[in-house]
């Protein structure tokens, strides 16, 4: 099982876009993937729910009740596995305290979950935010994926992200590995290219070379309430994230070498 959590703390950088057309990739190319809506704000879980999506098996339940992670899986009509969110995930912390054992607890559920589950990629949908709900998916990573949108102040968010990741490191007693996506990018547009050279400037080697341009399929699949490969599976878009997926592969190689 490999787990990528899809973050960056500033909001609308393209995270839920990545988190469902990527998925999209994976089970495109026959691989299995779990998707995991980790932010109150359930973004990814409103984009499905009137499929007829059980409300009321949410990954809060996870928490509040100690309901396994099994239990609370539903399949889309896609075939995409997803475990959805709602607001309450907003009282993590208030309700279970920012400590360890909260930070660690996902990570204990998917360890759980594993045997059953063990060729699955995880992909999980982080709130927007430098707080216990994105940590704990952090916590559970094997693989940071931060979007950065071509604006100025995504880059900012991208740098605070950056720094929490390296200070939650001596806790984690490991390297939090981590790949920075250019997303929104118009090649005809300057602030595009600023934005790509100061990624790499800030960032080197840990910015992908794929990037995610603006697409109308992107905007208007999520408003039908489809995946980009459901919605146009020839478009421009498609691509960008099919190109994504193989990449990834490649990243995803070098760090399971890595810890061999």
């Amino acid at each position: 099982m490999f787990k990528i959590a899809i973050f960056n703390s500033k909001a609308d950088v393209g995270a839920t876009t990545t988190t469902l057309n990527l998925a999209a990739a994976w089970q495109r190319q026959h691989k299995p993937v779990l998707l995991i809506d980790i932010d109150p704000r359930a973004r990814l879980t409103e984009t499905y729910k009137h499929i007829g999506l059980d409300m009321q098996k949410h990954l809060f339940r996870f928490y509040q009740s100690e309901t396994p992670l099994a239990a609370l899986i539903q399949p889309l009509r896609n075939g995409l596995p997803l475990i959805t969110a709602n607001k309450e995930l907003m009282n993590l912390d208030s309700q279970f305290g920012r400590g360890p054992a909260t930070l660690k607890r996902l990570a204990d559920g998917l360890a759980k979950l594993q045997p059953t589950h063990a060729e699955y990629a995880v992909l999980m949908d982080c709130f927007s935010g430098i707080g216990v709900i994105s940590l704990s998916a952090v916590f559970a990573s094997d693989l940071v994926l931060v979007p950065v949108s071509a604006d100025y102040l995504s880059i900012h968010s991208a740098v605070k992200v950056d720094k929490a990741l390296n200070a939650l490191e001596p806790v984690l007693k490991r390297r939090v590995q981590r790949r920075y996506l250019l997303t929104r990018a118009d090649k005809r547009k300057e602030m595009t290219a600023e934005v790509e050279q100061e990624m790499r400037r800030l960032f080197g080697s840990e910015v992908l070379l794929t990037q995610i341009a603006e697409h109308a399929a992107l905007a208007e699949c999520a408003r039908m309430g489809q995946h980009v490969f459901e919605y146009e599976p020839a478009s421009a878009g498609a691509r960008d994230y099919m190109t994504l997926y193989f990449e990834l592969q490649d990243v995803i190689k070098k760090l399971t070498l890595k810890t061999l």
